[in-house]
């Protein structure tokens, strides 16, 4: 008898909690992931936080904690996921009532993009681990890879060319809105711009003095375009990195950088058109967007997206980036010669000759890929 009521007690017991893990396992029950830095550059590593909160009175003595994310993010430990199109991670908890647990994961981060968790699955079971409970946790984690500043001695020599050629003509442009002094009237200055307040105090002409202009930008286009059979990624790859370098060396000299590329960003599914970026937030928003360009979609055609732009729109200086050397490509560089100089920074994996046209040969600046 004592047996038996001993088995029936039991038996409810096994009952009970079955009923109370069901109904209320995931009570009380968070999980974030929130990354270390919300932008890194490719190449660095960063940290993912885990965190694991059980807010209620009881336990779980078993909770698998499931995401996924892009392969790009590279997680050295290897326990506990699998990587096939995507990067896996199923993670074990075991939580007491109204504790938290964190872990931290290290991530390589050696490719540009823009990377996120949007949701997390979640299994656990009761106190026998007779039965399995499902649930799902939305998630918005997001971190930047920005691209890498490509280095190379070529690269170098022709920044330092169109460096010098921003200089000149900002120096040739000024601006009438600001000015930084007054100083004695000179017999080539014009009426406009006396100083007649000063003039008057002083009993001389005096004129002010004009700031040089940042009004104008330096416009750099990036085609993506590829139509070779055998694609190319890692030149379209090095063209970014050559444009954030550019843009790098631009907007810390205090010159307005546009930058337009033709291919699409991942959140906005539009090509990119960024106007008037300057200083370290302008480089800033340049670097983003040049993170989330998806080059796994189509791009749009280099010429119809930019060719009324590139015409039309004044600028301080024009830079073309493209590993691309079609003749259609090349004919609206030359057409663009006849009204303005500019540069064409060309990515190659190789420095072949014979293939651009005899009156771009002079713009042209054919950066190799360096290796390793």
């Amino acid at each position: 008898m004592i047996l038996l009521f001993i088995a029936l007690f039991a038996a409810a017991l096994f009952w009970l909690q079955k009923y109370l893990y069901r109904r209320f396992w995931s009570l009380g029950i968070d999980v974030e992931l929130s990354f270390e830095e919300e932008m890194v550059q490719a190449g660095d590593q960063t940290s993912l936080f885990e965190e694991v909160q059980n807010g209620k009175w009881l336990p779980i003595p078993s909770l698998k904690v499931k995401f996924q994310c892009s392969r790009k993010l590279r997680f050295p430990d290897t326990d506990n996921s699998a990587v096939t199109d995507r990067y896996y991670r199923n993670d074990l908890f075991s939580v007491m009532p109204f504790q938290k647990i964190t872990r931290t994961h290290r991530i390589q981060c050696p490719h540009r993009g823009y990377f996120g968790i949007s949701g997390i699955d979640l299994v656990s079971t009761d106190l026998f681990f007779t039965e399995e409970m499902h649930g799902h946790l939305n998630s918005d984690t997001r971190i930047y890879v920005l691209p890498e500043l490509y280095r190379s001695a070529l690269l170098q020599d022709a920044i330092r060319k169109i460096s010098g050629e921003v200089a000149v003509r900002r120096y040739e442009i000024t601006d009438p809105f600001t000015h930084r002094g007054i100083r004695e009237y000179e017999p080539y200055d014009e009426m406009k711009s006396i100083n007649w307040k000063a003039t008057a105090k002083t009993g001389e002409l005096k004129v002010n003095i004009r700031e040089h202009t940042a009004m104008k930008a330096v416009r750099i286009f990036l085609n993506l375009q590829d139509r070779n059979i055998l694609r190319r990624e890692e030149l379209l790859e090095m063209s970014i990195s050559i444009c954030a370098r550019l843009a790098a060396e631009l907007t810390g000299s205090g010159v307005l950088a546009s930058v337009y590329a033709n291919a699409r960003d991942c959140i906005t599914d539009r090509i990119l058109s960024l106007q008037g970026a300057a200083g370290p937030g302008g480089f800033e928003d340049i670097c983003k967007s040049l993170a989330r360009l998806d080059l796994s979609k189509e791009t749009e055609d280099f010429n119809e997206c930019f060719q009324e732009r590139i015409f039309r729109e004044e600028a301080l200086y024009t830079v073309f980036i493209s590993p691309e050397r079609h003749e259609e490509f090349q004919e609206l560089l030359a057409g663009y010669r006849e009204k303005e100089d500019f540069a064409w920074l060309c990515p190659v994996k190789e420095m072949e000759e014979g293939d651009i046209r005899e009156e771009l040969a002079g713009n042209i600046v054919k950066i190799l890929e360096e290796k390793g």
